[in-house]
């Protein structure tokens, strides 16, 4: 079998409101995704996924469309440790992390994809998975509405909670740190979700790397009255010291970080005190690297928790990846609409009590929804 294509498409999706996470001048409207399909000669299409971190997902589709695409062309696509090889080693320059990790990860999570087609297996069986039932919790909470509309920051946020309790979540993530709202206004938020919750429902916070230790410190005793299950992303990635630092302080775990896109960040971040470990299949370099990660987490007796803010693409493989250790915490679901999640595929996984459960089909499982494909791509490419 012999790989004889690349289809890239960059989509957007554009929402009918506007919201923000903790930082103070991200205030957005518009989502973006970015899908890789490799075609094969034996006729089997794999399907994966690249995020982009942070810039235009532009930059993403430039490295698969002039760099990685033309090099696939040919190979063996069940090749996948020495394909993966091949595109971190020869450009080692600039593939350790960021924008280059992100355009591996697709390629990857489409090579599997085949893989477990050509097998007639799950990814997840493939790997030798434990189980195929994923519970889920609610990922939201963010700054709904523009500058000035959502002085309090509760706007949007109880029919949100409400949506997390009737679709049966086990769990509600919810921003906290915007520098517009008072210490007072922001901790009224939590108490408002743990009310809205009750005590058998978990509840984390997401501060989005905006904290210093201070702020961290004015905010704990708080959290801490309210029974936040972690805290997830205090401080910049390259503020290890702050971690460790605030880790021997509060009996709340840490979270992190679905920012890194290396194996040595996360190690680093596991030595500061990170116990919620959070990587992103579409942005560390796809399953490849990830159960290297993976590994690294449970030889580190930490808890693999995977970030799945984009697509149900990142969302399943994350799933499969899950359904093969015995520890893991649950599966983000994205509770903001989107085309991207549902709409992208022509067949959803089954989900019942705020949890999903892998069918037994092959790879993935997925098959693309070309309608919401074609309506939302804004730019595609062809590599042949």
């Amino acid at each position: 079998m012999k790989i004889t294509g690349l289809t890239i498409h960059c989509m957007e999706y554009q929402q009918a409101f506007w919201m923000s996470s903790a930082s103070a001048n991200q205030v957005y409207n518009n989502r973006f995704c970015i899908v890789v399909q490799i075609a094969t000669d034996a006729g089997i299409v794999g399907i994966g996924e690249s995020d982009y971190p942070g810039g235009p997902p532009s930059s993403v589709v430039a490295v698969l469309e002039k760099e990685l695409g033309p090099a696939l062309i040919g190979k063996d696509p069940l090749d996948i440790q020495a394909i993966w090889d091949e595109m971190y080693y020869m450009h080692i320059q600039h593939s350790r992390v960021g924008i280059h990790m992100h355009a591996i990860s697709g390629i990857d999570i489409a090579l599997w994809d085949i893989a477990g087609k050509a097998a007639g297996l799950p990814c997840y069986r493939l790997w030798g998975g434990h189980h195929s039932v994923i519970p889920a919790y609610a990922s939201g909470g963010m700054y709904y509405g523009l500058p000035g509309e959502n002085p309090d920051g509760l706007l949007g946020m109880e029919a949100e909670l409400e949506l997390t309790k009737r679709m049966g979540f086990r769990g509600y993530k919810m921003k906290v740190g915007k520098p517009t709202l008072t210490l007072e206004q922001d901790v009224a938020r939590v108490r408002f979700a743990r009310e809205h919750l009750g005590p058998e429902t978990d509840l984390m916070v997401d501060a989005n790397c905006t904290w210093d230790i201070l702020r961290a410190y004015a905010y704990l005793p708080y959290l801490e009255e309210l029974g936040v299950k972690f805290l997830e992303e205090p401080f910049q990635l390259n503020s290890p010291q702050s971690y460790r630092t605030l880790a021997r302080q509060t009996r709340i775990p840490l979270a992190g970080s679905e920012n890194e896109s290396s194996l040595y960040g996360f190690r680093e971040l596991m030595d500061a005190g990170v116990y919620f470990v959070q990587p992103n299949v579409c942005r560390v370099g796809g399953p490849t690297n990830m159960r290297r990660i993976m590994t690294l987490i449970d030889l580190e007796e930490r808890v693999f928790a995977p970030h799945s803010w984009s697509s149900i693409i990142c969302m399943t493989a994350n799933m499969h990846l899950m359904a093969t250790t015995r520890r893991h915490y649950m599966l983000e679901y994205d509770i903001n609409p989107s085309a991207f999640r549902e709409d992208l595929i022509q067949e959803p996984y089954p989900f019942r009590d705020g949890c999903y459960t892998i069918p037994d089909r092959p790879g993935l499982g997925l098959a693309l929804n070309m309608d919401t494909v074609d309506r939302h791509t804004v730019y595609r490419a062809e590599v042949r």
